[in-house]
C-alpha cells in the first residue's frame, strides 16, 4: 500500500494543522512564561527550537519551520499515518502586518456619512404659540358673547 493514500493525506492535512496550531500555543505560552504547564513531550519541542534559535544559524522563521515539521511527523505516526509522512505545502502569508508592527488589532476608523446633515427646521417657540392660543381663546369669547 502507497504511503500517499487518500487517509493517509487527510492524516498528513491534520497532523500539520494540529503542528501549526500547537506551535503558535507554544510561542504565546512562552511570551506568558508559562512554558512549564505545558506536557513533557510539547516542552521536549519548544527547548529543540530555542536550541536552534540559540545556536544562531538558521533564522527564526527557518527554526520554527524546522520544529514544526518535527512535530508534524510525530503527530502523523501518532495519528496512524504510515509510511514517511508526506510533505505538505503550506499557503504563503498574504500580506505582512508592518503597517500594524506585527500587532494584529485594526486600529478603528471613523465612518464618513454618506450625506451632509440636513439643516433643522426652524420650530415656533412654545411662548408664540401659547400667545396664539391664548388671543383665538379670547376672540372666541368676544366673538361668542357678541352674538348672543
Amino acid at each position: 500500500m502507497p504511503a500517499t493514500t487518500d487517509s493517509n493525506l487527510e492524516i498528513a492535512k491534520r497532523a500539520n494543522d494540529e503542528a501549526r496550531a500547537d506551535f503558535a500555543t507554544w510561542l504565546m505560552m512562552a511570551k506568558l512564561n508559562s512554558v512549564d504547564a505545558l506536557p513533557q513531550e510539547s516542552q521536549a519541542f519548544f527547548a529543540g527550537y530555542r536550541a536552534l534559535l540559540a545556536r544562531g544559524k538558521p533564522s527564526e522563521a527557518a527554526a520554527a519551520e524546522t520544529t514544526i515539521q518535527l512535530v508534524y511527523r510525530s503527530y502523523y505516526s501518532r495519528m496512524g499515518g504510515t509510511g514517511t509522512a508526506p510533505l505538505i505545502k503550506t499557503a504563503p502569508r498574504t500580506r505582512t502586518m508592518s503597517d500594524n508592527h506585527g500587532d494584529n488589532v485594526t486600529p478603528f476608523r471613523k465612518i464618513k456619512p454618506d450625506k451632509p446633515p440636513q439643516p433643522e427646521k426652524k420650530k415656533l417657540p412654545v411662548a408664540l404659540i401659547f400667545i396664539g392660543l391664548v388671543l383665538l381663546a379670547v376672540l372666541y369669547s368676544y366673538l361668542s358673547k357678541g352674538m348672543l
